[in-house]
């Protein structure tokens, strides 16, 4: 066998060159990772914590803070340094092309997914409602956006004359797209995603982004060979083939492509590992035809989006199946697409206020009057259509991937991807609080966010129902500065009108009390079991105790609710009984609070 030294030095790549790159992905993906869990803590999309790891690590801030180290960590994107190393295939280093290769992937793989979330079945259901609000939703941003690059393509960040008419068609298309996962994020969050606002608001988002797809493939597949980023030319040149070619492509997918599907997933399922097997079968299946799409002549992207639509609209896809694929997509390709955004340009030295600004209006504009216009065309009152609007304007990762191949593509220059990409983000962050507003819905209580270490208990000691309320009622005491006594007795009283126990080893006693000011959950863990009079008959194992405030009286239903959720699976069960700590204990509820409000 070769060594790993043989390989390299029959290679492209030296060592120096591999250690760099290796420590480049960790350290990208390390921080990327880590900034995107804590956006998601503080209630933001988690592609801005992505982002800012590029920001950070780019010539943002460590390239004019320690422009030596940058260069040495990223000499990949290092101004005038792709030259520079080892020289790989076209002039570029080869450190280059293998970290270009990971971020195509990337994009790839997050397209492929973004078309599994669409359910075509689901925009026939809504049928009238969903065209109307996807159409106005496409047409007005469309319309306003290629107006105003059109008629103002200077201050639209316009850098080739030559190409105005392009640019003007990709702007319309860049403002009519919307951001799928984000918007279906959003909805869960709001515990929104099954209510009928949520499915006209999801339906809406499918239709447009399938639409603006196929309208960004095709102008990518109008631009000329740029000679940078060759992601655009069709072969011959000959754009009218490439569109015939594009929309044979789609309605092949889309008819023998979803039978096809449909017929291998149950074959795949019996016959093969789970749920490797059909894990391979979805990404070879999006690999496969991105590259079919990238030898037609328009970007991969596309291919891959088409044939995640295809095989998710089969029955057979299974939620467990979709889940699986998105935690493999979003938890590694995802960062470290986002975070190679940040080291590509600097966003304080193409920060241009009067364009972001411009950029942003039309946006917002476009996309929540157009759709508010489709909403009362399909009868829905004044509040519920501003709130499919800003349900609708929320653009996300998809038109950051958007504007990275149109930067790629020499396209747009970087001002305007700055803009973009701000616009994006800040479209996401309103999107979520502006539909609460308008609704005046709560987000939902998550037991996770609640529960502290002093609030659980590992190991009860007490084997009794009446022993074991005043345990807990004891632990709640020193966190609340009421009497034991007192909470024991309310909770007791409580347990005496109606048994508390619920079936699958589940239990909460609970209590309203006058001079309680927050509600408090305190889980109690017992292996043996208590006997809280369960309908299914069997002993209670987890044991949560809730105390709420008398004159709150949402709060005990918000909290059986978010009880409910954190232990509504076998597996969410089963994985918070074999904690060994806390760490895991608040783990297994923080998963099986996911897997509830992803599956709605």
């Amino acid at each position: 066998m070769m060594s790993t030294s043989c390989i390299l030095a029959a290679g492209a790549i030296s060592p120096d060159q591999l250690t760099r790159l290796l420590l480049a992905v960790a350290v990208l993906l390390g921080l990327a990772k880590l900034l995107g869990e804590l956006a998601h803590k503080l209630k933001q999309p988690a592609v801005l914590g992505e982002i800012m790891a590029g920001v950070i690590l780019g010539p943002t801030i460590l390239g004019a803070l320690a422009p030596e180290v940058a260069q040495w960590l990223f000499p990949i994107y290092a101004e005038g340094s792709a030259a520079t190393e080892a020289q790989g295939s076209g002039g570029y280093s080869a450190n280059y092309l293998i970290l270009e290769g990971l971020v195509v992937l990337s994009v790839v793989l997050l397209l492929l997914v973004a078309g599994l979330e669409v359910d075509l079945s689901s925009v026939r259901r809504q049928g009238k409602a969903a065209m109307l609000v996807s159409t106005t939703g496409l047409v007005i941003p469309f319309v306003l956006g290629f107006t105003t690059a059109w008629l103002l393509p200077e201050a639209m960040g316009m850098d080739q004359p030559r190409m105005r008419l392009i640019f003007a068609l990709f702007v319309g298309v860049a403002l009519s797209i919307t951001a799928l996962p984000v918007i279906a994020r959003i909805l869960m969050d709001l515990n929104m995603a099954k209510s009928d606002i949520g499915v006209l608001v999801m339906s809406s988002a499918m239709a447009n982004d399938l639409v603006g797809w196929i309208g960004f493939a095709l102008i990518l597949a109008m631009l000329p060979a740029t000679g940078v980023v060759d992601v655009a030319a069709p072969s011959g040149g000959d754009v009218l083939m490439t569109v015939v070619l594009t929309f044979l492509f789609l309605g092949v997918m889309l008819t023998l492509g979803r039978r096809a599907a449909a017929w291998a997933l149950p074959h795949i399922q019996a016959n093969l590992t789970w749920p490797g097997g059909v894990l391979v079968f979805v990404l070879v299946t999006g690999i496969a035809a991105a590259a079919v799409t990238e030898w037609i002549g328009i970007h991969a992207i596309f291919g891959a989006f088409i044939a995640g639509v295809a095989i998710g609209d089969s029955r057979h896809m299974s939620e467990h199946a979709r889940e699986t694929i998105h935690q493999f997509v979003t938890h590694f390709f995802a960062p470290l697409f986002f975070a190679t955004i940040g080291l590509r340009i600097s966003f304080i030295e193409h920060f241009d206020l009067p364009l972001v600004l411009l950029v942003l209006v039309v946006a917002c504009v476009g996309k929540i009057g157009g759709c508010y216009l489709g909403a009362r065309w399909a009868k829905m009152s004044h509040r519920d259509s501003w709130a499919v609007g800003f349900g609708m304007v929320a653009r996300g990762a998809m038109e950051i991937i958007l504007a990275q191949l149109a930067f790629q593509a020499g396209l747009i220059g970087e001002r305007l991807f700055v803009a973009i990409v701000i616009m994006a983000l800040v479209t996401s962050m309103i999107s979520g609080p502006a539909m609460q507003k308008i609704l005046r819905r709560r987000q939902p209580r998550r037991l996770v966010a609640m529960l502290k270490e002093e609030q659980w208990v590992a190991e009860m000691r007490s084997g009794e129902r009446r022993h074991a309320i005043d345990e807990l009622a004891a632990v709640a005491a020193r966190l609340t500065g009421l009497p034991a006594d007192v909470i024991g007795a309310a909770v007791w009283r409580r347990e005496q009108l109606m048994p508390t126990g619920l079936p699958h080893g589940l239990a909460v006693p609970h209590a309203r009390l006058e001079a309680l000011h927050r509600p408090v959950v305190i889980v109690g863990r017992s292996n043996p079991g208590i006997d809280f009079d369960a309908p299914d008959g069997g002993p209670a194992h987890l044991i949560c105790m809730m105390l709420v405030p008398e004159a709150d009286t949402e709060a005990q239903i918000e909290l059986l609710d978010a009880i409910a959720r954190a232990f509504g699976d076998d597996r969410a069960r089963a994985e918070a009984m074999a904690a060994a700590n806390f760490t895991e204990f608040r783990a297994a509820i923080s998963a099986g609070d996911a897997r509830q409000m992803r599956s709605g």
